[in-house]
C-alpha cells in the first residue's frame, strides 16, 4: 500500500505515518525552488556583468592584461553549482559572447564548453583545494582557453602568437580569490573549506 506522507511531504506537509508518527524527512521541495530560482537569477547578472565588463574598451596599455571575465564567472558557477550550470549553459554564453564580439562564431562557445567540462569533471576535487591551488587550476584553464581562442583566430586569420597574449591567463588565476568571495558573498554560499 502507498504511504501517503511520502505523497504529500513535497507540499511541505508532514502527515503521520500509519504508525501515528511524524516522518522526519522534511520536505524541501519548496525552499530547493526558492533557492535554485534564487541562484538563476545570481547566475544571470553575474554572467550579464561579465559581458559587459568584457565589453568595456579599456587603455591599450593594460588590454593583454584584462582577464576573461566570462570565462572566470563559467568557472565559478561550473564549481559552485555543477548541477545548475552545465556545459551547455557555457556553451550558450559563449555563443552569446560571440556574437556580441563579432567573433567567430563558436570560438568562445568551444572554449567555455571545454573549460566547463574540464571544471565540472574535476569539480568535487576541486572545491577542496586550497586557495594557492585554485588560482592555479584557474590560471592553467585560463591559459587552456587562450590557446584555443588562438588557434582558431591563427586557423582563420593566420593571427600571430606573442608573450602578450598569455597574460590575461595569468592574471586570472591572481584575481581569482577576489572573484571567488565575490561571487559567494553574491551566491550565499560561503565555501569556507577551500580557504
Amino acid at each position: 500500500m502507498w504511504d501517503m506522507s511520502r505523497m504529500f511531504s513535497c507540499y511541505g506537509h508532514r502527515i503521520p505515518n500509519r504508525a501515528g508518527r511524524v516522518d522526519e524527512r522534511k520536505s524541501t521541495m519548496a525552499n530547493d525552488a526558492a533557492s535554485g530560482k534564487r541562484s538563476e537569477i545570481a547566475i544571470m547578472v553575474t554572467v550579464l556583468v561579465a559581458v559587459l565588463l568584457s565589453m568595456l574598451n579599456y587603455h591599450p596599455s593594460i588590454q593583454s592584461m584584462i582577464p576573461n571575465w566570462v570565462l572566470l564567472i563559467v568557472i565559478y558557477w561550473c564549481l559552485a553549482t555543477p548541477d545548475q550550470f552545465s556545459m551547455f549553459t557555457a556553451w550558450g554564453i559563449g555563443l552569446f559572447l560571440d556574437i556580441l564580439d563579432l567573433a567567430i562564431l563558436g570560438q568562445h562557445a568551444l572554449s567555455f564548453a571545454l573549460a566547463a567540462l574540464i571544471v565540472s569533471a574535476v569539480s568535487s576535487r576541486a572545491l577542496h583545494y586550497s586557495l594557492w591551488l585554485q588560482c592555479l587550476f584557474v590560471m592553467g584553464i585560463s591559459i587552456l582557453v587562450i590557446g584555443l581562442e588562438i588557434w582558431i583566430n591563427h586557423l582563420a586569420f593566420g593571427y600571430e602568437i606573442s608573450t602578450l597574449n598569455w597574460q590575461s591567463g595569468v592574471v586570472a588565476g591572481l584575481i581569482w580569490p577576489a572573484i571567488r568571495t565575490i561571487l559567494n558573498k553574491v551566491s550565499r554560499n560561503p565555501d569556507s573549506r577551500s580557504d
